[in-house]
């Protein structure tokens, strides 16, 4: 079986460009148009900006607390193939993880963002011992590839 998100992922790039770019004209529009120029409005041009930037800066704090990843699952062959890397526009690093379906002994959610998101760790038996990988967001996993990559791995889980 093989995933990957990469549709969502260019979602998520795209609503970030368009809410950027749609807060940047409406505060143009606040500051250099008259309509809050005038004294008997109590609310100034000012507080209007102050508050949608307020709106903007919320928006935004909640996606990247959300972390949305890259991901690509792949169980064929011999290996199960995650490879990974955070939807950021600083970010360079990709991650891959390569676990013989032999070693793989299990994984584990971890919930965050009060518990409506999830990380995904996976474990090894690596040299007699059991290794966590890095944790892995699936906030931008659509539920039914989430459902799919949870029953595949569990299928390794049950023959290990």
């Amino acid at each position: 079986m093989s995933i990957d998100n990469q549709k969502n992922t260019y979602r998520i790039w795209l609503s970030r460009l368009v809410m950027t770019i749609v807060f940047s004209l409406i505060i143009l529009a606040i500051v250099f148009l008259p309509w809050f120029d005038e004294t008997e409005f109590w609310l100034s041009k000012y507080h209007v900006a102050i508050f949608i930037s307020a709106i903007y800066i919320i928006l935004n704090w909640i996606n990247f607390l959300k972390r949305p990843y890259f991901i690509s699952y792949n169980d064929q062959g011999e290996k199960i193939v995650v490879r990974f890397y955070p939807v950021s526009m600083f970010t360079s690093r990709k991650n891959s993880i390569e676990i013989p379906k032999k070693q793989f002994v299990k994984y584990e959610l971890k919930p965050f963002l009060f518990k409506t998101q999830h990380y995904l760790i996976l474990h090894q038996n690596f040299r007699g011992k059991v290794v966590a990988y890095p944790q892995i967001s699936l906030s931008a996993l659509d539920k039914e590839d989430r459902e799919k990559m949870l029953e595949s791995l569990e299928k390794y889980t049950s023959q290990g």
